[in-house]
């Protein structure tokens, strides 16, 4: 099972977008077998593949009460199916802020490297493991990004947008002395057909170069419309251009891993 993060440490950028049409694309168009990792307190992954219960179960006891720590709970217990054939869930809700304190408190070696444990039980049964991360580089982000060997960096034309890059490869960079196998690669969402948009693109291919996906990820209302209607967008719009360019990030995503 190939572990793939999504992860901005900036808002409104298409990092939920970026996670849940990948697990689509690669569930149902092309057939894999997906598990899809909710590591956002918001929930907005789960709420997309229709796994979303405030009061709930998922990753905050996958992370605090699996069986690896004295817990009561296996991960296949722990794991939801969808209304899509190829596509399993571990949902998250608000408990993962709770889930960050308490693990924070431990002083446990495992307290970093309790989902990749987890995760074991079940890395036969699937192909990829698609994990939407929160902004914060916290406890439950860090056992994400310990468990994975790619990180998904969205990034769109903005002022700060060089600065939070730089600072996600220094996080990245630094967690490489626990998980060797972990990298970086950015894909850029949001472009639209202007110099600003055009420079900034220029900029990350230069400044990145093959750390960068080939294909961005054009503008457009649509994928603010897919998310209102709590849909994968590449399902909601399946002709659309936002979706096209997705399908060709996954493509140049299998041809890598």
């Amino acid at each position: 099972m190939k572990i793939i993060a999504v992860m901005s440490p900036k808002g409104g950028i298409g990092k939920t977008t970026t996670a849940d049409s990948v697990a689509y694309i690669l569930g149902e168009e092309y057939g894999k077998r997906v598990l899809v990792l909710d590591g956002d307190p918001q929930g907005d992954t789960s709420k997309t593949f229709g796994a979303y219960e405030p009061e709930g179960i998922g990753l905050s006891e996958l992370l605090e009460r699996h069986v690896n720590v004295g817990g009561d709970y296996r991960t296949s217990e722990l794991i939801q199916t969808t209304r899509y054939e190829h596509i399993d869930i571990v949902p998250a809700n608000g408990y993962l802020m709770r889930t960050d304190m308490n693990l924070m408190l431990k002083q446990e070696e495992n307290q970093v490297t309790r989902l990749r444990d987890a995760l074991e039980e079940v890395s036969g049964a699937y192909d990829y493991c698609i994990c939407d991360c929160g902004r914060l580089l916290d406890m439950v982000v860090i056992n994400i990004l310990l468990s994975a060997s790619l990180v998904i960096a969205p990034a769109k034309v903005g002022g700060y947008e060089n600065e939070a890059l730089r600072n996600l490869e220094e996080q990245v960079e630094d967690l490489k002395k626990f998980n060797p196998d972990l990298r970086i690669k950015i894909i850029m969402t949001m472009r639209q057909k202007n110099k600003t948009s055009l420079d900034m693109e220029l900029w990350l291919h230069e400044e990145y170069g093959w750390n960068m996906f080939t294909t961005p990820i054009r503008r457009s209302i649509i994928a603010e419309k897919a998310s209102m209607a709590m849909k994968p967008l590449p399902e909601f719009s399946r002709r659309g251009i936002v979706s096209q360019d997705y399908r060709s990030m996954v493509e140049e995503l299998m041809r890598e891993v």
